[in-house]
């Protein structure tokens, strides 16, 4: 088969199809792939025959002699051809990726196709790369000369943005994926990013498809509320799934948000002990210092001794989101100090942690306003300050990065991906 060596379908489409004879065929209407490799391999063209019956047919790539940007040209006589249908399952670059939302995979955006680049590999015709950019839309729109041309009377010329096949992922209904890459191998805060750019329906595929941990630190980064509505349209053992991967206060953040009932059904399966925990949260309104704050903190008892404490933060300190602070109690449980990781592995190991422990320290109420509470970490260099009731026990603790809005100013300010 001769193929003009690369070429876009844009210049492939509309293209006359013409049999060894030279009588016209028909029209190319669409180019057929097949899935499984990172280049997926063109196996046929859709072609809008010109016998009057504006019928489409396919012709398979056997039965191709040229394939050029003037013509497609066949081996046998038009009555030698063998046509065949498109089968279920067929993937057709107009119909299915053209125009929709493609995941740039080193890139971690979303991004629209503007045109599809093919190239003869070996004996094969294959999709190697998507143009993402402004010259692909003007080469469909035919105004690709004239625009070259014009710009370069200014010495200037219309970039190419050509991202590789292999190093995106369609979202056309998830039809083209890459074996070698996909949006789950990402960091979740790609992952998350790219979340926020997709349509609704691609959000949802995207989180249903990531392992539970994954799912739970991308929704992390998402808005509570985009993250509410994710949660709602999983299935429900995927959403427990995800929710038992999170921290208590993330978790209440999400459940707060979700209309009463479906919160209620998902508190009623998840573990008891975390369940309670996440009741209340519940209770506090979410701009106050109870709202911020997380239940899964270390409380240590006074009597302890440095080398006993370390031994016990191995077994605790999995369930707990920082351990940079250890919040000492007395007998009764009320909070009467605070102690620094680095201050305890520095102590000799009898040493008791009530005599190295800092006693004056800065605590807030649960009332208290989300802006205050930033106010206070910012103003000790904090990296968590504790959520104290009126007889000093300790309820929670709030992390800076839960305050980080308040904290730095807005250049500087991580930013979530938007809601929609």
């Amino acid at each position: 088969m001769v193929l003009f060596f690369e070429m876009f379908v844009s210049e492939l489409i509309g293209d006359p199809v013409l049999d060894c004879l030279e009588q016209n065929v028909g029209k190319v209407k669409d180019i057929i792939v097949t899935l499984g490799e990172p280049f997926p391999k063109v196996m046929g063209l859709l072609v809008r025959l010109s016998d009057g019956k504006r019928e489409d047919k396919v012709i398979l790539i056997g039965e191709i002699d040229h394939i050029g940007k003037q013509f497609v040209s066949t081996r046998p006589p038009e009555n030698r051809i063998v046509w065949t249908t498109i089968r279920e399952g067929s993937v057709l670059l107009m119909r299915d990726v053209m125009d929709q939302q493609i995941v740039d995979l080193d890139g971690a955006r979303v991004i629209r196709v503007n045109d599809l680049k093919l190239a003869k590999v070996d004996q094969d015709v294959r999709l190697i790369a998507a143009d993402v950019g402004l010259r692909g839309m003007l080469r469909r729109l035919g105004l690709e000369k004239t625009i070259s041309w014009f710009l370069a009377l200014f010495g200037k010329k219309t970039p190419e943005q050509l991202i590789g096949w292999d190093h995106v992922q369609d979202l056309s209904g998830g039809k083209i994926s890459i074996p070698s890459k996909t949006i789950t191998d990402l960091h979740p805060a790609d992952v998350a990013q790219i979340i926020s750019q997709v349509r609704p329906d691609d959000k949802t595929a995207i989180v249903s498809a990531l392992s539970n941990k994954t799912a739970a630190e991308a929704l992390h980064e998402l808005e509570p509320m985009l993250a509410a509505v994710l949660i709602a349209k999983l299935d429900t053992k995927k959403a427990l799934g995800i929710l038992e991967r999170m921290p208590v206060d993330e978790v209440a953040d999400i459940l707060g948000d979700l209309p009463p009932e479906k919160s209620q059904q998902l508190l009623s399966l998840m573990r008891v002990r975390k369940a309670a925990q996440i009741q209340k949260l519940l209770q506090h309104k979410d701009e106050t210092a109870g709202g911020l704050m997380t239940t899964e903190f270390i409380a240590l008892p006074q009597n302890l001794t440095a080398e006993r404490a370390i031994s016990k933060l191995r077994e605790i300190a999995p369930d707990a989101e920082t351990i940079y602070y250890l919040y000492v109690m007395d007998e009764a449980e009320h909070l009467v100090g605070v102690l620094s990781l680095r201050r305890l592995i520095i102590s000799p190991p009898d040493k008791l942690i009530f005599e190295i422990m800092i006693k004056e320290s800065i605590t807030v109420s649960p009332e208290m306003n989300q802006r205050e509470v930033a106010n206070v970490i910012s103003k000790y260099n904090l990296l968590a300050v504790p959520v104290v009731d009126q007889d000093k026990k300790i309820l929670g603790i709030v992390t800076v990065d839960d305050v980080m809005d308040f904290i730095l100013p807005p250049i500087s300010r991580r930013k979530r991906p938007m809601l929609g």
